[in-house]
């Protein structure tokens, strides 16, 4: 890594200890969740339902969670469903597991206070709609060879370090996120130049403490900027700032800042050598989950795909530092709208 990226890091790790030290301590992931994580990466074929059950029962508040979402507008039938293998069977199980991470995660992280383009709700909404993106982005069809729960993990905490700063640094995250609105610029360029490191490096400390896998937690670190991970982290690094832009794409919640880099020049899309860098199959692909993303959302986060939200897309990078076109998705559909700047 280079000099800067060993500064950043350095930094993020200082802020991230404070944090583990302060008054408004983390806690300790519990002994179900870290289970239920470790379920979350492993093949389904490789999961027993009952299994996964006893560990959502000994927990009343997702056991409830659960029966809501099974009973909720998507997924919810005829028939009210009142026991937790039923409601298993109706979500399917690993839509069950994604979603109980979801909800495990909201429970036991700090409540995030009352501030100005962030809040609690949409911070959730995204980080969902980009788990779920990235999930997506791990399956054995586009042979990447990234485990799909791995990625399911890291796009639901990539942003945990946002939250954070919110809640112990709040006037300086305040900054950075006036600062990305002001100069429409991204908010980790903003936090370099306010706090010295970037949200990613200080979520990626906070997930090494819960002894999470080291693949998951360099993907998080350096989804902002892949190209300065270490050379085996750059796929997963590049898939998670990917399902990131898929998420910004979707409308769903908000991640604080409204301007992302142009599609096709991610770095994951500038591979030759992965399918996923192909314009059709990654348009395919993005129609697929932002379909996906906006029929589940409401049931799954509260939170609708937004019709309104405006973002960055063009077809090629733009050259010397133009910026990317914005098209609000409010024009003649949204996912038609979103094809036509991949299509040859």
């Amino acid at each position: 890594m280079g000099n800067n990226i060993v500064s950043e890091k350095t930094i993020g790790d200082s802020i991230s200890l404070e944090i583990l030290i302060s008054k408004t301590r983390l806690p300790p992931l519990p002994a179900h969740i870290t289970k239920l994580m470790e379920m979350a990466r492993q093949p389904m074929d490789n999961i027993e339902i009952g299994d996964f059950a006893k560990l959502v029962e000994t927990d009343p508040g997702l056991f409830a969670s659960v029966l809501k979402l099974a009973n909720s507008p998507y997924y919810g039938g005829v028939d009210k469903i009142i026991t937790l293998r039923t409601a298993i069977t109706r979500i399917g199980l690993s839509e069950t597991i994604n979603s109980v991470c979801l909800f495990c995660l909201k429970k036991i992280l700090p409540q995030l206070p009352s501030i100005d383009f962030f809040s609690a709700k949409d911070y959730w909404a995204y980080s969902w709609a980009c788990a779920v993106a990235n999930r997506r982005l791990g399956h054995p069809n586009l042979a990447l060879g990234i485990n799909a729960g791995e990625l399911y993990l890291a796009g639901l905490l990539h942003g945990m370090g946002k939250l954070l700063l919110a809640i112990h640094y709040p006037d300086e995250f305040l900054k950075c996120l006036k600062l990305t609105q002001k100069f429409n610029q991204p908010l980790y360029k903003a936090e370099l130049e306010i706090l010295g490191t970037t949200d990613a490096f200080i979520a990626s400390k906070i997930m090494e403490t819960w002894n999470l896998p080291v693949n998951i937690c360099a993907g998080v670190a350096f989804y902002q900027r892949p190209e300065s991970a270490p050379r085996e982290y750059r796929v997963i690094a590049g898939l998670t700032q990917m399902a990131y832009s898929i998420a910004a794409l979707s409308g769903i919640g908000s991640s604080g800042e409204n301007t992302l880099p142009d599609l096709c020049s991610l770095y994951i899309c500038q591979q030759p050598n992965l399918s996923i860098s192909k314009e059709t199959v990654r348009g395919k692909l993005i129609e697929e989950i932002l379909n996906s993303l906006a029929e589940k959302s409401e049931s799954v986060t509260g939170v609708p795909a937004s019709k309104s939200n405006t973002v960055q897309i063009s077809r090629k990078p733009p050259n010397h530092g133009s910026p990317a076109k914005k098209v609000s998705t409010q024009e003649s559909g949204v996912f038609a709208r979103i094809m036509s700047f991949f299509a040859r």
